[in-house]
């Protein structure tokens, strides 16, 4: 591929990205609030003394949220509260592991139960958010072709299981299928490799983060290795959503994936 091209090639999938961020309502710039729950009632609302404080709910009090091991169920809804466009259920409320979640309308705001570990936190949109109406764009550096290196793939058999975390202190078991070596600017790298649905996925932090891109890391999709060989092009590299908000919850960068190299390439900080 040209140069010109293969540059194209790269611009067109970042605003392509940048389309899909923003297409469903409930996107990570539309976040409003993250809040634990707790045993029992917690209620919600726009009046300050409510557990889950949602100063641009509809009503004073909206309703309640109890809590009973690990199911939730919504009780005392006011009239315009709607689960999944239709009236509130009886039953416990589907939360985002399972199938099909249930998305509860409070006015502009829509609210999901996650689970999180051994913890129950209920996730706030808003629809009508300051964040998407002031959105300008992501931020990247220029294109650079240098840093598309081929690297050498070694697989893990059977794959290997390291404790982790993510940014709220929940303990997670990452499953590493393989390992990737490469040099970039002089310097030899090596980065702990997951499996992902079209090939691999890189966690990865570099020396850019004291001064460009996001603290918490970076990932890279790519291919299908190939007779042990992988096209790693940090062009490529993104943002997990918590560089946009405070209310997502991303897994900490691996101690190993952490890069004595600067990659100035792919996607920079969101406010920079």
């Amino acid at each position: 591929m040209e140069k010109s091209q293969y540059v194209e090639t790269i611009q067109a999938q970042r605003l392509e990205r940048e389309k899909r961020l923003l297409a469903n309502p409930r996107n990570w710039f539309s976040l409003a609030g993250l809040f634990w729950l707790e045993p029992g009632e917690n209620t919600f609302g726009a009046e300050p003394s409510n557990p889950i404080h949602l100063p641009t709910a509809p009503a004073p009090f909206c309703g309640g949220l109890y809590l009973h091991k690990t199911t939730v169920t919504l009780k005392h809804a006011i009239d315009s509260i709607r689960v999944n466009g239709e009236l509130p259920p009886t039953r416990p409320l589907q939360n985002d592991h399972d199938e099909s979640p249930d998305f509860i309308e409070c006015g502009s705001l829509r609210m999901l139960v996650l689970r999180r570990g051994e913890k129950t936190l209920l996730r706030v949109w808003d629809t009508k958010a300051k964040a998407v109406k002031e959105f300008h764009g992501l931020n990247y550096f220029p294109v650079d072709s240098q840093y598309c290196v081929e690297a050498e793939y070694t697989p893990y058999d059977p794959p290997i299981l390291k404790k982790s975390a993510d940014v709220i202190g929940t303990e997670l078991e990452v499953e590493f299928s393989g390992q990737v070596r490469f040099t970039l600017n002089g310097v030899d790298c090596t980065l702990e490799a997951q499996s992902d649905d079209d090939g691999l996925m890189l966690h990865f932090s570099d020396l850019t983060k004291k001064d460009s891109t996001y603290p918490g890391g970076r990932y890279l999709l790519t291919s299908v290795p190939e007779n042990g060989k992988v096209t790693l092009d940090f062009n490529q590299a993104i943002n997990w959503p918590c560089a946009y908000t405070q209310f997502a919850t991303c897994p900490l960068t691996p101690f190993e994936n952490t890069l004595q190299v600067r990659i100035e390439a792919g996607e920079k900080r969101y406010h920079d």
